[in-house]
């Protein structure tokens, strides 16, 4: 037992004895004579062995504690249920959280005011005295009073240890934006004093732990692939790193006790070290770069929060920033390897569409698998067609084209291009009429289309896969009205007769051919007379006849009639190379055609509501008037869903996801479904609205 006169602090793990028992573990202001840290009073958690205690009636519940407890006041049967639980190796948590307090007195005391006088005490002690305040948390967390001033306390040891260390040694502290680490405001002054760049985990730490930057939803849903992404473009960005600039006040930090000893607000300078922590500059740049990451992983996002058992699935890897996609590994790269290899050394490849649909593995795979498969094998350098990224169909059956590209974005097909898949539809619907397409016919569509029209090398390139598909398959020409119908006449004759050459192009015309011209003519609002002078104009030499050129020699068929020739003996039939050169050269005329066709313009659709309607569950206001939109039907063809979008100025598909991942937060049910018709949940949407 210390003497009367004597006060001692017992260091952590040294027991001391008051009366007869012996208190395990240390970390214990024991004598007498200790003023408190105000300068008034006795020190609270001073165990002074001289004052009474009633070892046979403690008092366990606190009741005669009082709101800031001091040893020399509280009374015998406290001071006997204090020393019972030191005895005890304060590991009971059945008793008054004010006993965990009177502890917690002498441990800030110990932090406040001895350790800031002994360097060598301070780099031995703190790490033991917040390990055990750690501990009292966990015993006495529940209490709200108890888990904010030890919060606080260990946030000062933290702050205290990391100003004697290298913090740049380890990671950066968690982030926190409630309370921010001490650790973190500590090692960005330390890395600016010493003219270091901040590694990358320091600076993404800082911005999601600042208390001005507000993650976004992909942030906080998405963490690994959030750093991940963070990181490759923050290299990108800051090659030589990111500096700060050593300016500022010198880093402090308060810190309220809870001990009635001290007086106001406690500070605990860090000598030598700037603030850095609120420097405008580059926090407005990390922020912009977190922004554009979420942003980035936003589809892929949606998805997880929709279906978290996706993630590794080829759906998934299909929305990730192409930075974070590994094609050589895992589910992606298998497909992708498989894919090559079907692929070969060829310049294009037909591969059942079966083989390429049961990748997606969908009973029915709809336009979103069938994407998500094109976007990977286009990160790959292989395209695929039909591609309904470029306007194409949802296979369903048939083959599939695939194909070597260059140009690996994923940019929207050219007004160019899709005016090109237009005439070469038409085009190939001629060619196939008779059952054999021609050679000829083959090389002036697509002698046309590559020197007419302004395509890229890629576009040529996914053209001829086009063709290709378009040539296996059966070419209808259901669907097309709505595409021509704004089409002048004058403009619809052009393209008649350019038709008309593309089946003379071989020298021969057969009847199934014209058959398919006059239906295109009907399509085209003209007679088909217009296609039989077409045909005649295809079909003249270069020379000039003197009399109609016979179309095909032999007896005539029944559905195809044109002016019988006169008595003289017809020439051979044959296509003058010329005559094609006139018609390629045509090539302004048609732009201009197809870019009737293909205008940019959406076609016509009902307005949308007035700007002042209500949000919808959390919705901003283009997608809040497009759910308010949607018909009053439980189907909706895509066609007539993407016209709506376009109407509000929202792409189809991510509205889709908007609108579904608002529904499953509101209702817990998507509110679209299907590809075509879409299938529109009337409860959901009901439920929202």
């Amino acid at each position: 037992m210390q003497p009367p006169s004597a006060v001692r602090w017992t260091g952590p793990g040294e027991p001391c004895r008051v009366g007869d028992r012996v208190l395990p573990g240390g970390m214990l202001y024991v004598g007498t004579g200790l003023t408190a840290a105000s300068g008034q009073g006795v020190e609270p958690a001073l165990i002074d062995p001289r004052l009474p205690v009633e070892w046979g009636s403690p008092d366990w519940t606190g009741r005669d504690l009082g709101y800031w407890p001091s040893y020399a006041e509280i009374s015998p049967r406290a001071r006997a249920a204090y020393l019972r639980w030191l005895a005890a190796g304060r590991r009971h948590r059945d008793v008054a959280v004010g006993y965990a307090f009177l502890f917690l007195y002498g441990l800030e005391r110990r932090v406040l005011v001895d350790l800031q006088r002994d360097d060598g005490a301070r780099a031995a002690e703190l790490p033991l005295i917040r390990a055990e305040v750690e501990r009292l948390l966990g015993l006495f967390g529940s209490d709200g009073s108890f888990r904010s001033y030890a919060t606080e306390f260990c946030a000062l040891l933290e702050a205290s240890s990391a100003a004697d260390a290298d913090v740049w040694a380890g990671p950066p502290p968690e982030v926190d934006r409630a309370s921010p680490s001490p650790r973190l405001r500590i090692g960005l002054g330390e890395f600016a004093r010493a003219g270091r760049p901040i590694p990358v985990e320091w600076a993404l730490s800082w911005v999601l732990s600042h208390p001005g930057y507000s993650p976004r939803t992909a942030a906080k849903r998405c963490p690994e692939e959030f750093a991940a992404l963070f990181a490759l473009r923050h290299e990108d960005r800051h090659l030589g790193g990111l500096h700060l600039r050593p300016t500022g006040p010198q880093l402090t930090f308060s810190y309220r006790p809870a001990s009635g000893g001290f007086r106001g607000v406690a500070e605990v300078a860090v000598p030598g070290v700037p603030d850095v922590f609120d420097q405008a500059l580059p926090l407005r740049r990390l922020a912009s770069l977190a922004d554009e990451c979420a942003e980035g992983l936003d589809a892929f996002s949606r998805l997880m929060g929709r279906d978290p058992q996706q993630r590794g699935s080829l759906a998934a890897a299909a929305l990730l920033p192409e930075e974070l996609v590994d094609l050589g590994a895992g589910d992606v790269g298998a497909f992708v390897e498989w894919a090559r290899s079907r692929l070969g050394g060829f310049a294009m490849s037909a591969v059942p569409s079966a083989d390429l649909l049961a990748w997606t593995g969908a009973e029915q795979p709809g336009k979103k698998d069938v994407v998500a498969l094109a976007r990977i094998l286009g990160r790959a350098g292989i395209g695929v067609e039909p591609d309904p990224r470029f306007d194409g169909p949802v296979p369903k059956g048939g083959p599939v084209v695939f194909f070597h590209i260059e140009d690996v974005s994923e940019a929207a097909p050219s007004r160019t291009y899709r005016a090109a898949t237009l005439l070469l539809h038409l085009g190939a619907a001629v060619s196939l009429a008779d059952g054999v397409v021609a050679v000829e016919e083959k090389q002036l569509l697509l002698g046309h289309l590559e020197k007419a029209l302004d395509l890229t090398s890629d576009e040529r390139v996914r053209l001829r896969a086009h063709l290709r598909w378009l040539l296996s398959t059966e070419v209808k020409l259901t669907g097309l009205s709505r595409r021509i119908e704004d089409v002048d006449r004058s403009q619809r004759e052009q393209l008649a007769g350019f038709l008309s050459a593309v089946a003379a192009a071989d020298g021969h015309v057969n009847p199934a051919e014209v058959r398919t011209l006059h239906r295109i003519a009907k399509l085209l609002g003209l007679a088909p007379e217009t296609v039989d002078s077409g045909l005649r104009a295809a079909t003249e030499t270069a020379e000039p006849a003197s009399a109609p050129v016979v179309v095909r020699p032999g007896r005539p068929e029944p559905g195809h009639a044109l002016p019988p020739p006169p008595e003289a003996p017809a020439p051979a039939v044959k296509l003058d190379a010329a005559l094609l050169a006139a018609r390629i050269a045509e090539a302004a005329e048609v732009s201009a055609l197809l870019g009737s066709v293909f205008g940019d313009e959406p076609p016509a659709a009902p307005p949308p509501p007035p700007p002042d309607v209500p949000p919808v569950a959390g919705l901003d206001g283009p997608h809040s008037r497009l759910i308010r939109a949607l018909p009053d039907q439980p189907l909706m063809e895509r066609a007539a869903w993407e016209d709506l979008a376009a109407a509000h100025r929202v792409m189809p598909d991510g509205a889709i996801d908007r609108l579904n991942e608002a529904a499953y937060e509101a209702t817990g049910e998507p509110v679209i479904e299907g590809d075509d018709p879409l299938e529109i949940n009337r409860d959901a949407l009901e439920a929202m609205l």
